[in-house]
């Protein structure tokens, strides 16, 4: 299980939850506020948050706009009271997975934590992913980047020799030291990388 944030400027809220959730298996980190939760929280890594809408301050989806702006992998229900049922609609349109109403649904948040956990996953992993291809394509040079641009729209190596006037011999080269840099073993493996980048 990766790390569960409570933000609620409500105490006993904190506390009833805090209190549910460890019946339900899991450990809980409570913050009284979304400064103090942004203070203390390192948004780059996997957790989930339950955060309450209407909190003095910044707000519950003045949060979620942060840690979304922030690409950060947390998974984010909200917590809303009684009247704030369109701020939660408004909140999922920002990214959050879902909202509980107050008092909470055990079952519910049962669910929830689980889909969250999936979600928090599957965004970290992405996130390691594409930090991954950034981090090899980095290590290209000028011109072996300008060599796999050219191999991955199909060009032969005597094609790409030709348009970039230098020794087919040299590009063979550079194509072995693109597949080196880039971690794979063949064309379809880095086209498939490319692909699936978002760089």
């Amino acid at each position: 299980m990766c790390d569960l944030y409570l933000v609620d400027d409500d105490q006993d809220v904190l506390d009833s939850l805090s209190w549910m959730l460890e019946a339900l298996g899991h450990s809980t980190e409570c913050y009284i506020s979304a400064d103090r939760f942004l203070a203390s929280v390192d948004l780059s890594q996997p957790a989930i948050a339950i955060l309450d809408i209407q909190m003095p301050g910044t707000d519950g989806i003045e949060l979620l706009t942060k840690i979304k702006s922030a690409n950060s992998p947390i998974s984010v229900i909200m917590l809303t009271g009684h009247g704030t049922i369109s701020m939660a609609v408004q909140a999922i349109q920002k990214g959050a997975i879902d909202f509980l109403e107050k008092p909470v649904d055990g079952d519910k948040l049962h669910h929830l934590l689980a889909k969250a956990l999936e979600q928090t996953n599957n965004a970290f992993t992405e996130h390691n992913l594409q930090a991954s291809i950034v981090e090899r394509i980095n290590t290209l040079t000028p011109r072996e980047l300008q060599v796999m641009h050219k191999v991955l729209q199909g060009k032969l190596n005597k094609v790409i020799a030709s348009e970039l006037n230098i020794a087919q011999r040299t590009i063979e080269l550079h194509r072995q030291k693109v597949m080196q840099k880039m971690q794979v073993s063949n064309i379809a493996e880095l086209a498939y990388l490319m692909a699936n980048s978002k760089v």
